[in-house]
């Protein structure tokens, strides 16, 4: 793919180095910037911290995400439309895959052509053959849908179960600033610590961008 070849030109792997060391400068640069303000002055330091210690809950932008939809009974209402697509759409898909399958255009489409011929042609395989147990299994819903509904109902009632994710990380939403609490009581040490830190990352990525540039 073009992609691929793109990513893997010496020209593109060269701007991706330069703005990771580029990045990690900056980032190495307001550490150390930041270590030395709570060491020389540590109020501009907390106010700092104060001002970006801003909240963003995600359960409450998700929530709308979390509300169990039921449309069983808008399938079951048009199980035969349903029905026809999807035993249309599989037996047309089943069949271009049995028949008009080209292992050799997919090894190219995917990118697998740098793998060794036997590895790509039984990765293709392994995909031609899950789309087509796929397929089947589209057909054998579609008559189960047209023919059989209430045995349908009773695989939909039995699988349809509500996983709420809200509820399984309910907690971890919830801020934490016991760090900055650290951070006020001590200021210099942490600061300190931090400006060296920050320095070392400079220092490396400094050497390294002198080898790219």
């Amino acid at each position: 793919m073009e992609w691929l070849n793109l990513i893997g030109s010496l020209s593109v792997r060269l701007w991706l180095a330069q703005a990771t060391v580029v990045f990690f400068l900056v980032s190495g640069t307001a550490l150390l910037a930041f270590g030395l303000t709570l060491i020389v002055n540590r109020a501009a330091a907390l106010r700092l911290i104060d001002c970006m210690n801003r909240w963003v809950s995600m359960r409450g932008a998700s929530k709308s995400l979390e509300i169990p939809r039921d449309t069983r009974q808008a399938v079951l209402k048009y199980r035969h439309v349903f029905a026809l697509v999807f035993v249309a759409g599989g037996v047309y898909a089943s069949h271009g895959l049995l028949t008009q399958f080209n292992a050799g255009a997919v090894i190219k489409l995917l990118g697998l052509n740098t793998l060794h011929p036997n590895a790509a042609g039984w990765l293709v395989d392994s995909l031609r053959w899950f789309l087509v147990a796929g397929n089947l299994a589209a057909i054998v819903a579609g008559i189960l849908l047209a023919f059989f509904p209430d045995r349908v109902a009773k695989l939909e009632a039995q699988a349809g179960r509500w996983i709420s994710l809200r509820r399984a990380t309910r907690g971890a939403d919830d801020m934490n600033i016991k760090l900055d609490t650290w951070v006020a009581v001590y200021p210099r040490a942490i600061g300190a610590a931090i400006a060296v830190f920050g320095l070392v990352m400079v220092g490396l990525f400094g050497s390294v961008a002198t080898r790219i540039w």
